[in-house]
């Protein structure tokens, strides 16, 4: 029943993000469709790089859809007034978040897969190369490396009611957090896009991924948001309502 209310609450978000995520797969399509069949049989590695161009884009989407699915609980639910139901189930405080952060989180990752099961059949359709390394990878690296923005705002809604005002929290502190990293020196760890793009470890002649990745950025950033997450439940499950 818990994962059933988490769907429902956060459902239009997910579907309309996920028609947004799909978008460069769309544009990506529309380029195939611009060179003839030879092309991509003499050069292979101008197909990764599109592939890789559908990546860059879905940085931003994703990190959004992100965080409008880590908002909401029991403070959103108390604001509007409908909080009383789910306090009075025989389960406890902690199994309530962490059942709307395991759907969210699962939501989360579902929207960085889906534009690449998406480029997969496009691909298969239009017989172009694919590199299933390459979708793992950034995958990996956008989930890994982004996922801090999901449990950020998990934490935010755990500690802020109100039905909007912990969404514009949240998003002033992903503003303030991006014009930090790119204008204080000092702050350039905070930002997470050289991260999730993979761009840094990119070759450039083949548009793949060589190797080595960013392992330790990854822990680091997976680390940060468990830390957020137990937080969130710590306050949830401390908290008078």
């Amino acid at each position: 029943m818990l994962c059933y209310r988490a769907w429902v609450e956060t459902r239009w978000r997910f579907l309309i993000c996920l028609t947004v995520m799909l978008l460069p797969s769309v544009l990506y399509f529309h380029e195939l469709g611009i060179f003839p069949m030879q092309h991509w049989t003499s050069d292979p590695h101008y197909a990764y790089g599109l592939l890789f161009g559908t990546h860059l884009p879905s940085i931003g989407i994703w990190t959004f859809a992100a965080v409008f699915l880590g908002l909401g609980g029991l403070l959103r639910e108390r604001a509007v007034g409908t909080s009383t139901l789910t306090l009075t189930l025989p389960v406890s405080r902690a199994h309530v978040v962490g059942t709307r952060v395991g759907v969210g989180a699962s939501e989360t990752v579902a929207l960085a897969l889906a534009p690449w099961i998406v480029n997969s059949s496009i691909s298969l359709f239009e017989r172009t190369p694919f590199s299933r390394a390459q979708a793992g990878w950034c995958v990996l690296l956008l989930v890994g490396g982004g996922l801090v923005y999901f449990a950020c705002a998990v934490l935010v809604s755990s500690v802020v009611e109100g039905e909007y005002t912990a969404a514009a929290l949240m998003f002033a502190l992903v503003y303030g957090i991006g014009y930090l990293a790119d204008h204080v020196s000092g702050f350039s760890a905070l930002n997470l896009y050289p991260l999730m793009s993979g761009t840094r470890y990119l070759d450039r002649n083949t548009n793949l991924f060589p190797g080595p990745m960013p392992w330790l950025g990854i822990l680091a950033s997976s680390s940060a948001s468990a830390l957020m997450l137990l937080a969130a439940v710590t306050i949830t499950r401390r908290r008078d309502f």
